[in-house]
């Protein structure tokens, strides 16, 4: 092979292995504590925590075998929606505001054993809608946040329902930053989700909720770059105390 044919086939390969790449993101969430961004949005796992019914608000159940994906509405329910208390419309100025950026808990319900207790969310979308019983996915009114879109294509965050196990626990906390929200006009949040690619869904249901009500009683939750600027902060008040000593 002449060296300019050669050259074009490894810049070629180089193209569609970047191409590849920059279209998936798969943030791993299945240790505790772990947290990372996409989109501008900032994910946590919980720890195990007293959260059940009464305690948290349900805004949304979606339960199926494999794939299964839902959203929540007072309208007609679509495909693996529950019906009953625990699917509603929802207010944005319900939805707690922490840190700039609007609060929701996931809740997952996996089997236990083998590969049985991970489960993938594969779509995450978020819609203010003028109001709260839109039906008919996706005219849910604006859309102002998807988890695939951006630079990060096709993007997954894999959960481990070992580390809280038991429903009602909270898995997953999503900070969605106000700024989203602030392009729409609309009251009304439709939180649409879907799991089980390329880890299945196969037990109970899933579920997202709020918690909390503000600032003042939510702990906000801070990212890696406020915790460095904290710890600058900190060696220059040890170092202006040492001075004082002096």
């Amino acid at each position: 092979m002449k060296k300019s044919g050669y050259v074009l086939l490894v810049s070629t390969l180089a193209v569609l292995l970047g191409a590849g790449s920059a279209m998936a993101t798969s943030l791993d969430l299945t240790t505790a504590g772990a947290s990372g961004t996409i989109n501008g949005a900032f994910f946590q796992q919980v720890p195990d925590q007293s959260t059940g019914t009464g305690v948290i608000d349900t805004f949304v159940r979606l339960q199926a075998n494999d794939l299964e994906s839902g959203y929540n509405t007072d309208g007609t329910l679509e495909f693996d929606t529950k019906s009953g208390l625990f699917t509603h419309s929802l207010l944005l100025s319900d939805v707690p505001l922490v840190n700039g950026k609007r609060q929701f808990l996931l809740d997952i319900n996996e089997n236990q054993g083998g590969d049985n207790e991970f489960i993938s969310l594969y779509e995450l979308e978020l819609y203010l809608g003028a109001t709260g019983d839109l039906t008919g996915y996706p005219n849910l009114g604006d859309k102002v946040w998807d988890l695939d879109e951006g630079n990060d294509g096709d993007s997954t965050i894999e959960l481990n329902f070992m580390l809280n196990p038991g429903s009602g626990a909270g898995d997953m906390f999503a900070y969605i930053p106000e700024s989203f929200f602030a392009e729409s006009t609309n009251s009304y949040v439709y939180l649409y989700s879907a799991f089980g690619k390329p880890n299945a869904s196969d037990d109970g249901f899933e579920e997202w909720a709020i918690v909390g009500e503000d600032d003042e009683t939510v702990p906000p939750v801070p990212e890696p770059a406020t915790l460095l600027l904290l710890g600058f902060g900190l060696v220059g008040l040890a170092g202006v105390s040492r001075k004082l000593r002096k």
